[in-house]
């Protein structure tokens, strides 16, 4: 067996390289290895004698591993798009390692097509014909120039532009509101490919709104409820000597209920009585009559009945676009509710002002919400017994809706108004109809009520106030009184210090083109400023 020279060995190991043709990806490292196989006893025997070689014995099998990322140019193409590399001298072979990203096509010796066919990375090797090696890193992203172009004519006034990232769209920048966001993302799924690698594309919003997205509403439920009542109701009765068989007795109405009877052991036909001992008359029993010794006593109930009930609840409430704040002041009142034989249990039912709000900022300082305000009371006229226990009821004013307005405008989304009249005339037949005498046996009542309901809203988009905008918050100026202030006069509050209305002074009031911040500043009372701080944008000067 002859030995080849080290550089004749190298040499014939790079053209079988060479001429191995088109390999795959799985069987680079098997080709690698066949080649640092060739290449090693070589480069072991190169430079030794012939006498040194036959002593050392054979030589030990070993491999190496070589980065192809190491000196790799750097080439991005477009999905669907093609780049041309050029040579300086002509290469004998070109392969690709993933063809299903990129396909690589030979158009002269010096010229080589490498088109992108699917998202992702991958490499091109390039072999001339001296055996010189060139490694490409090819990453093929979507072409979203298009794209980019179609969201700059859906709201030119965003900045928001398409970027390409592992074969998805991502939306970044400002865009002008969150109505204009939304068609953009649904512009953008538009140019989604059916796949990509590692599968199908999608679209991620990473867009930002301008402006603020925080939005207060001021929410007004006023109530105003009348009633008028007059009534006229007269009971009594009639008897005595000149009527030794008789008696008359008037309980139309229930005025004052009247019982008849006789006491134990006596004559009835003398000893009548008339109180609460004896015999019952039902207050549904207009008229009885009798003749016992002659008495008369009558029970007027002449009334005239105003009422009046004034309802104001106004709760205030801030939330994100987009978000459901609630809003609850009031308490629980417990209700039994039996379960079985001696068992009961409890459950609560809330009441008071509650508020539910949920607002999404639009374009054009427009403001969409959906809102349900509700006004309850404890009405213990419709009370029910259960178990034993006084369950009152519920008075409610109530609505649901959603609706739209712009920053600061107000708008009513609930009203009622309502006038019931209920007039009632019982009487006596025939007597209850003589003139004069005949009101003895009648009885009248008549009420009228009016009720007024309204519901405001009015949204505005907020910003946070800076710590010298933040107004004094009720009960800040409160001072205990000292004990000559509590028994000597009389006062639950003390005196403060300095001046301000308590001590007698005169409120700061705010003056036309004061800010309302600037009116804090100068210490108005929360009489005159609205204790929830200032509404909208700041300004400059606020900062």
């Amino acid at each position: 067996m002859t030995t080849q020279p080290a550089d004749q060995a190298h040499a014939v190991a790079r053209r079988t390289a060479l001429r191995s043709g088109w390999i795959t990806r799985k069987d680079r490292a098997v080709t690698a290895l066949a080649v640092a196989a060739a290449l090693l006893p070589a480069a072991a025997l190169r430079g030794q004698l012939p006498e040194e070689r036959d002593a050392a014995g054979p030589t030990p099998y070993s491999a190496t591993v070589r980065d192809l990322n190491e000196g790799a140019q750097q080439i991005r193409v477009s999905l669907n798009h093609s780049v041309l590399i050029e040579t300086s001298k002509p290469s004998e072979r070109v392969q690709a390692i993933d063809p299903s990203i990129i396909f690589v096509q030979s158009v002269s010796p010096t010229q080589i097509l490498v088109t992108g066919t699917g998202t992702g990375s991958s490499q091109v090797l390039v072999w001339s014909e001296e055996g010189e090696q060139q490694i490409f890193q090819v990453t093929v992203e979507l072409d979203l120039a298009a794209l980019n172009a179609a969201l700059a004519t859906v709201d030119p006034l965003s900045e928001v532009r398409a970027v390409p990232l592992m074969g998805n769209i991502v939306l970044v920048g400002t865009a002008s509101g969150a109505d204009m966001a939304q068609r953009m993302l649904e512009v953008a799924e538009l140019f989604v490919p059916e796949t990509g690698a590692g599968g199908q594309a999608a679209v991620r919003n990473h867009m930002m709104v301008a402006g603020e997205q925080q939005v207060l509403l001021r929410c007004t439920v006023a109530e105003i409820a009348r009633s008028a009542a007059r009534q006229l109701g007269i009971n009594g009765f009639l008897a005595g000597e000149n009527f030794q068989d008789g008696f008359v007795v008037n309980q139309l109405g229930g005025v004052n209920p009247i019982n008849i009877g006789a006491q134990t052991a006596a004559d009835i036909r003398q000893n009548m009585l008339f109180g609460t001992d004896g015999i019952p008359l039902s207050s549904t029993v207009p008229l009885s009559l009798g003749f016992p010794r002659v008495q008369m006593q009558l029970f007027i109930k002449a009334l005239a009945d105003n009422s009046l009930l004034r309802v104001l609840a106004e709760p205030n409430l801030v939330a994100v676009s987009g978000e459901t704040a609630s809003f609850l002041v009031g308490g629980e009142f417990p209700i039994p509710v039996p379960q079985g034989v001696d068992q009961i249990t409890i459950e609560f039912r809330e009441f008071g002002a509650r508020l539910n709000f949920t607002p999404v900022v639009r374009q054009n300082d427009r403001i969409r919400m959906h809102i349900a305000p509700e006004v309850s009371e404890l009405d213990f006229s419709t009370a029910v017994q259960v178990s034993g226990f006084s369950v009152p009821g519920l008075t409610q004013r109530r609505m649901e809706s959603t609706v739209e307005v712009g920053n600061g405008q107000t708008l009513a989304i609930a009203g009622l108004l309502s006038d019931e009249v209920r007039g009632v005339a019982s009487r006596v037949p025939g007597l209850g109809d003589v003139p004069v005498l005949g009101s003895l046996f009648r009885s009248v009542e008549y009420r009228r009520s009016v009720t007024e309901l309204v519901i405001l809203v009015t949204p505005e988009v907020v910003s946070p106030m800076n710590p010298r905008q933040v107004p004094k918050v009720p009960g800040e100026d409160h001072v205990s009184p000292s004990d000559f202030e509590v028994y000597a006069l009389g006062m639950v509050e003390g005196r403060p210090a300095g001046p301000g209305p308590a001590a007698g002074g005169t409120p700061p009031v705010a003056v036309a083109g004061q800010s309302r911040q600037d009116a804090s500043l100068a210490g108005a009372s929360p009489e005159v400023m609205n204790l929830h701080g200032p509404w909208g944008h700041a300004g400059e000067s606020d900062y």
